[in-house]
């Protein structure tokens, strides 16, 4: 059955993170020949296919870093998540903060218990630069018992009564934390702050 729900698991991450990137680059290369046959200008279509191409690119390396067992450590799930965070911050102009540990413990971690906690701090950061409109985010991460990891923003905060544009992706944060045992919390206070805890079995 563990299995069997890995299997499902690997196929449903294939078919959300490549299937409809795939979908839109074929339909992306279709207006870009009809554009042709009409001597239309295309390179804004080019462009788009691109940029897909290359979000394809980086879930691909997410899903090989998920499935590849020697990354079963908190060490590894620190490090990859650190350098995602520091690079798209910079990516987008905002000035990252990440604060870890020097040391980690030697824990087993799952492919999935990794894959869903950066998934997670993936989207807190994208709500930063979407909605935030925040120029400086402080990471911490500790461990102890469980593993907790905190991003703060400097932004104007979420508003309770107008949450709809981050509804799905908190919604989506907070199932996918609650699968592997673990609470995320939301904060205002100057700012945004996105509280992760979960587990590690120590």
């Amino acid at each position: 059955q563990a299995i069997q729900k890995e299997r499902t698991r690997i196929a449903t991450d294939m078919h959300d993170d490549l299937g409809a990137g795939l979908s839109r680059i074929k339909f992306l290369s279709e207006i870009v020949k009809l554009k042709q046959q009409s001597k239309q200008d295309t390179e804004e279509h080019v462009s788009r296919i691109g940029d897909y191409a290359k979000e394809m690119i980086g879930k691909m390396g997410e899903i090989v870093w998920a499935l590849n067992e020697k990354n079963d450590s908190i060490g590894s799930l620190v490090a990859y998540t650190r350098l995602y965070a520091a690079e798209y911050l910079a990516q987008n102009g905002i000035a990252g903060n990440v604060q870890t540990p020097e040391n980690f413990p030697d824990v087993f971690l799952t492919g999935e218990i990794r894959r869903n906690i950066f998934l997670t701090v993936k989207e807190a950061l994208h709500n930063v630069v979407k909605h935030a409109n925040a120029d400086t985010v402080v990471m911490n991460v500790s461990v102890g018992n469980n593993i907790m990891i905190t991003i703060s923003d400097n932004g104007i905060g979420i508003d309770r009564d107008n949450i709809r544009p981050f509804s799905n992706g908190i919604t989506n944060m907070q199932k996918r934390i609650h699968e592997i045992g673990g609470t995320l919390e939301i904060k205002n206070s100057n700012g945004t702050s996105v509280c992760i805890e979960v587990p590690i079995g120590l």
